[in-house]
């Protein structure tokens, strides 16, 4: 038994970045499929998930990618010369009538995932760089901390920021980000995050393993 018990523990000292990975993809996955299940008409099941989400999202659907429709998005205000319909045009409806929560879509517009642009970006380059330092053996070396603040934070701190106070503050003029914004500042944050506190960690654990020893 134990000879069991110190295997599995060092298979998951060795594979924890894997796991990461897993866990990472397991809630990408868990945000798209209500939107897949509304496609097939299982809506009850997705609306469960819808609504488990909401705790870890704010789910706008202008903000959110759809999946089964005739636009990946929808953004707030229609694209000039594009083609692409805004949130209102789509759906008929009012920006007043459309419920950030309980507005899901429809068959023509397809159905939106149970969180954001930014937040798929977020957690899909973290699900990517976790794989990439299992790959490694767990020898990546860590980016300094100055580069994960400017390349990292600092990019969606301003996209993020800069939208919700020019939507909060009347003096300052509107300004809605865009889904190329969302999805690059949200991967640098995710991919560089995770290249800084991955390597952190195996550090400690490496340290840990040394005392271990001693």
């Amino acid at each position: 038994m134990e000879r069991v018990v110190r295997l599995s523990g060092g298979i998951l000292r060795r594979g924890y970045a894997l796991l990461f990975a897993f866990v990472f993809i397991f809630y990408v996955g868990s945000a798209a499929a209500p939107a897949v299940l509304m496609t097939r008409g299982h809506r009850t099941s997705a609306e469960v998930i819808y609504k488990c989400f909401r705790f870890l999202c704010h789910q706008y659907p202008w903000r959110s990618w759809f999946i089964g429709g005739e636009q990946a998005w929808y953004p707030l205000t229609a694209e000039e010369g594009t083609g692409v319909l805004s949130i209102t045009e789509a759906s008929g409806l009012d920006i007043t009538e459309i419920d950030r929560q309980t507005f899901y879509g429809n068959e023509r517009m397809g159905y939106k995932m149970a969180f954001c642009q930014r937040d798929l970006a977020i957690y899909g380059t973290m699900a990517v760089f976790s794989l990439l330092f299992f790959l490694s053996g767990n020898r990546l070396p860590r980016v300094p901390w100055q580069v994960w603040l400017v390349f990292g934070v600092l990019p969606m701190g301003a996209d993020g920021l800069w939208q919700l106070f020019s939507q909060l503050l009347p003096v300052l003029p509107f300004r809605e980000s865009t889904p190329v914004l969302r999805t690059v500042t949200g991967a640098l944050f995710g991919f560089f995050t995770c290249w800084y506190l991955l390597p952190t960690l195996e550090t400690m654990l490496r340290e840990g393993d040394r005392n271990v020893g001693q």
